[in-house]
This record gives structure tokens, C-alpha cells and sequence, in this order.
């Protein structure tokens, strides 16, 4: 087995970034979006769980449907443990967020500066 230990693809010392391009659909749209039942109660009583119970991949979540047809929101996941991610995966797929509520348009993953370190070189950009 390869050592990464310490390498660009140790996920612990460089996470793996994985960017989801979703959609809402018009169910989603059809609930509230506060009170019991509704688009927040959603996130807190089924996403929140689900995040809590995999700790190695942490998610950021940005609204995009003013700027591009493409996707309403993107997802951006910071994966330290894989297992972790597959978890949650696994966990949105038994629930009304996968395919009811939103669609997965496009799933992007990528490591920072990869690229620089794997030429041991500057990264671009940095101060």
C-alpha cells in the first residue's frame, strides 16, 4: 500500500475539495421555507444529523441561482476522511434531499495547489 502520509493526497494535512452542482426542484420550492415542515426544518432535523454523524467532510453551502442557469446552489465539501464523505452520500441518498428535493447536476472534485506540489513548486496566487 502507498504512503501518503504527509503527501498532497494525505486527505488529513491537504483535504480533498468536492464541489456539487445541484438544483432545486419544484418540490423543494413548494415548501415553506420556515416553520414545521419547511426548507430549515429540513436542514435541522435531516441534514444536520447527517453531517454531525461524519465529521470528515464538512459542508459549505452557497446560492448560485441568480448568477447561472447551470445550478441553483453548489455544495462545497471538505473531505478529510473518505469514508466519512462516502457516509454522507450514502446517508442523503435515503432521504427526500437526493432527487425530490434537489438534483445532483454535477459532482467535481479537486485538491488545492495540487498541481505546485506536485512539481514542488509556488503556488500561484499565494501572498
Amino acid at each position: 500500500m502507498l504512503d501518503t502520509a504527509g503527501s498532497q493526497y494525505d486527505l488529513a494535512t491537504n483535504p480533498l475539495t468536492i464541489f456539487w452542482l445541484i438544483k432545486t426542484t419544484p418540490e423543494w420550492l413548494q415548501l415553506p421555507p420556515q416553520g414545521e415542515g419547511g426548507r430549515f426544518a429540513f436542514g435541522k432535523t435531516v441534514l444536520n444529523p447527517i453531517l454531525a454523524r461524519h465529521p470528515g467532510a464538512r459542508m459549505a453551502f452557497f446560492d448560485s441561482e441568480a448568477f447561472t442557469a447551470d445550478c441553483t446552489d453548489v455544495m462545497v465539501w471538505t473531505v478529510t476522511d473518505l469514508e466519512h464523505y462516502n457516509g454522507v452520500v450514502n446517508d442523503l441518498r435515503e432521504t427526500k434531499f437526493w432527487s425530490s428535493y434537489f438534483t445532483i447536476e454535477k459532482i467535481i472534485p479537486a485538491i488545492e495547489n495540487e498541481y505546485a506540489k506536485h512539481y514542488k513548486a509556488d503556488v500561484l496566487g499565494a501572498a
